[in-house]
């Protein structure tokens, strides 16, 4: 044998024990397992068993729990809200609040119920309302009685029940079913009640709304010495004091058992939460001041000197609705004083703080207080200043050299010469006697304001001489104020108005493409009307008819059934104006629809569309945006092919802000507008003037880069036209920018030079040139740059 079968004969026998003894392992393994583990065989355990031990964590646990049980551990339990119960349906989404507000359980803060009657509703109340109202966050008035004529913006409820002592029962009532989750605070005051809303509204919003609060004018009242608290002097509750009230209303308006109203509330409220009323909520404090036959011409020479009528946050009762007035103006001037004197105080700690920077004394800022003006990054930061004078502004912007001060700006300029005048002879002893402006600048600044630099030239009293001065003014940007607006969506069907006159039928095939494609087939709901507007002559043969067929084989398309409507309307061209135009159009509609004026050369986006439902709101605003114009093409671009979309590049349009044609608004916003007008304005006035007359509506008006309009010839003829507002200044800044022009016009003089030089060469008869601007810019500069 050799040694190689030797080495593998002995490897095997040395292996053999261990694989006999896993082997004999497995075996007993199989045979003993099923004696020792009875209980793997449910046939062995007895049925109430099984059904005993399936409701416990484990088969195998035995009916008598172990001693040697692991502890474990209870959560602590915490005061957590409820969850939203869903409906029955599980494949029903839950419906959540549109706003986080309403969902976290976030109020208003102070709602202020206002008592009045038929005889005051006129005078005491709307004095009231004056004073008080764009203070608080709601405030409605209530009474016993209808009135006829209810001063606009106060919201009046009437009772039928005549009885003047349930007053406040029925507000409360009125309240819980309208108002009664709504806010943090509700006050009841009467008409005769003058209260510092301000003061009022800072009281409570330095208080917890988690505290029971019954506070207001309190008075000791009866034998007892209880407390009790005057509607007069004005009366606070908080959300959870409102709550227990309501839930014992009814109780209260059974068992009233006095006939003055302050008593039936004070005790109605007692009963329902067991408190009195203080003067005290929190850790602050309902001041008060009450007057016995006030004559404020009299009496306000020493009220002004006690300190408990100047803090005081309520001053009742008011003998009239003059008076109420009187004591309102006394308040504004003393915090417009005490305004001033923390100013003041401020710039002196400033200061005192300024010795203790890096800088010093020259890191203050100029006015002292205000932001720093804006460091310019890049020259394209830099805010240009605009050079004025008394009667005209240069260069106010990229298109305009010189124009006339008016309107705003001029009474602008005007307020800060006499600003200026009056600080100089603050500063020199009211010496001089008249000034001259020389010079003058300004610019708006983002974060201060509107800057102003003057040079004035003073006349000295004294010695009759000039003196000239450099005064720097400053008129800073106020505290931003959010406007409440109704809420809107973007589900309303806008109704799109697109009169189309002979000239613009080609363009009128392109929006009609446009809306099958970006609304039709996007199932938007908006509907295009279109006008046909003939005019009053007769033709051979209809010059819309191919605009009818094509607006037929659109509306024979899947989704595109009444998306389309048309109308032919003849008119007169030479005599009509455009609000007799838009009166032919509206007279179609009814009140409650909403409308916006289109033209057929804009690019139609449905993203204009949704800002249309969301800025024009019915009784409140209407939206005219700027709109985006193109250059034209041949002019802006240096070569063809053109882009068939509008491009939104400095380069190759601009946004026109004497622009008012796209306008949207509510029908019955037109109607009520249209009636202001007179017949001689009806002649002469555009859309947007007439909205401006009216007054009664907001104007929104900002850019709009989803508003895009292709290139078209704006004609300032004689006829009928919807663009015809500062037609001659549109028509110059509507072809190109400045440099385009420019460069154009040098083109356009280098060729007409060689033509001339080549023609006398010839000997041909001199050449007249014509005037750039006779025909308009050589009409377009021949149509297009001389390459083309």
């Amino acid at each position: 044998m050799s040694l190689k079968d030797k080495m593998i004969h002995t490897g095997i026998r040395s292996c053999l024990p261990v694989l006999i003894g896993v082997c004999l392992g497995f075996t007993l393994n199989v045979m003993i397992a099923p004696l020792l583990d009875e209980t793997c065989d449910p046939s062995n355990i007895n049925r109430k068993q099984l059904i005993k031990l399936r409701e416990t964590k484990s088969l195998y646990e035995s009916e008598k729990p172990s001693e040697t049980v692991q502890p474990r551990i209870k959560p602590k339990k915490y005061d957590i809200p409820p969850p939203l119960k869903l409906e029955n349906d599980p494949h029903k989404k839950p419906v959540r609040p549109r706003f986080v507000a309403t969902e976290l359980g976030i109020r208003e803060k102070l709602f202020v119920a206002v008592l009045t009657s038929q005889d005051t509703v006129n005078s005491f109340a709307l004095a009231v309302n004056k004073t008080t109202a764009h203070y608080v966050t709601k405030q409605v008035y209530f009474s016993t009685s209808k009135s006829g004529n209810v001063p606009a913006g106060m919201p009046l409820v009437s009772f039928t029940d005549k009885d003047n002592k349930h007053l406040p029962l029925h507000v409360l009532k009125y309240i819980s079913e309208h108002y009664s989750r709504n806010y943090d605070y509700y006050m009841f005051i009467t008409d005769r009640t003058y209260i510092r809303a301000e003061k009022i509204f800072e009281l409570v919003s330095h208080i917890s709304v988690s505290e029971d609060i019954f506070m207001g004018a309190a008075d000791i009242h009866g034998d007892g010495g209880a407390t009790m608290c005057s509607l007069e002097g004005g009366i606070i509750i908080s959300q959870s004091i409102l709550q227990k009230i309501l839930a014992n209303l009814d109780w209260c308006l059974v068992s009233s058992p006095d006939s003055i109203p302050t008593h039936v509330f004070d005790h109605c409220v007692q009963h329902s939460t067991k408190l009195s009323c203080t003067q005290h909520g929190g850790d602050k404090e309902y001041r008060f001041y009450k007057v016995d036959d006030f004559d404020y011409d009299d009496d306000i020479t020493t009220l002004r000197e006690d300190w408990r009528f100047n803090s005081s946050f309520s001053i009742y009762p008011m003998p009239d609705d003059l008076s109420h007035f009187k004591v309102h103006r006394y308040f504004c001037q003393l915090e417009l004083n005490l305004t001033r004197l923390e100013i003041n105080k401020a710039k002196e700690n400033i200061i005192h703080l300024s010795h203790y920077t890096v800088d010093g004394v020259n890191s203050l800022t100029w006015p002292i207080g205000t932001p720093e003006a804006t460091r310019p990054k890049k020259r394209f930061d830099v805010l240009r200043w605009n050079y004025f004078t008394e009667s005209h502004i240069y260069f106010e912007d990229d298109f305009t050299n010189l124009s006339p001060l008016s309107g705003v700006d001029k009474q602008d300029i005007q307020e800060i010469l006499k600003t200026a005048f009056k600080r100089a002879n603050k500063l020199y002893h009211n010496k001089f006697s008249k000034f001259q402006l020389l010079n003058g600048y300004r610019r708006f600044e983002p974060s201060r304001g509107m800057e102003y630099k003057l040079d004035l030239k003073l006349r000295d009293k004294n010695t009759n001489s000039d003196v000239l001065k450099r005064f720097h003014l400053l008129r800073p940007l106020n505290k931003p104020e959010l406007v409440p607006m109704p809420y809107v969506t973007e589900t309303s069907q806008v109704f799109i108005i697109l009169p189309l006159f002979e000239q613009d039928i080609e363009e009128g095939f392109k929006f009609l493409s446009e809306f099958q494609r970006n609304l039709i087939e996007t199932k938007d709901n908006s509907v295009l009307c279109i006008y046909l507007l003939y005019k009053k002559e007769k033709f051979s043969s209809d010059p819309f008819v191919r605009v009818k067929s094509t607006i037929t084989s659109i509306t024979s398309l899947p989704n595109a059934n009444n998306k389309i409507m048309s109308k032919s309307v003849e008119m007169n061209y030479s005599t009509i104006k455009e609000i007799e135009v838009y009166d032919v159009i509206i007279s179609d509609f009814s009140a409650s629809t909403l409308v916006t004026i289109a033209t057929p050369a804009m690019e139609l986006d449905l993203d204009y569309i949704n800002r249309i439902r969301m800025n024009a709101i019915a009784g409140v605003q209407i939206f005219s945006p700027i709109s985006y114009w193109q250059y034209k093409p041949n002019l802006a671009y240096d070569q063809k092919p053109y882009p068939d979309l509008v491009e939104l590049n400095q380069k190759y349009g601009h946004f026109d802000p004497l622009s008012f044609v796209h306008t949207s608004f509510y029908v019955s916003d037109f109607q009520k507008a249209r009636r202001s007008l007179t017949a001689v304005e009806v002649k002469n006035f555009s859309l947007i003037n007439m909205f401006l007359k009216y007054q009664k509506l907001h104007i929104f008006r900002a850019a709009e880069p989803s508003l895009k309009l292709r290139w078209q010839n704006i004609t300032c003829s004689e006829g009928i036209s919807l663009q015809r507002n500062h037609c001659q200044e549109r028509q110059h800044q509507h072809l190109a920018t400045r440099a385009q022009l420019a460069k154009l016009l040098f083109e356009y003089n280098e060729e007409k030079d060689e033509e001339d030089e080549a023609e006398e060469e010839i000997g041909e008869e001199e050449i007249v040139e014509v005037p750039f601007d006779k025909p308009f810019l050589v009409n377009h500069l021949n149509d297009g740059k001389l390459s083309n």
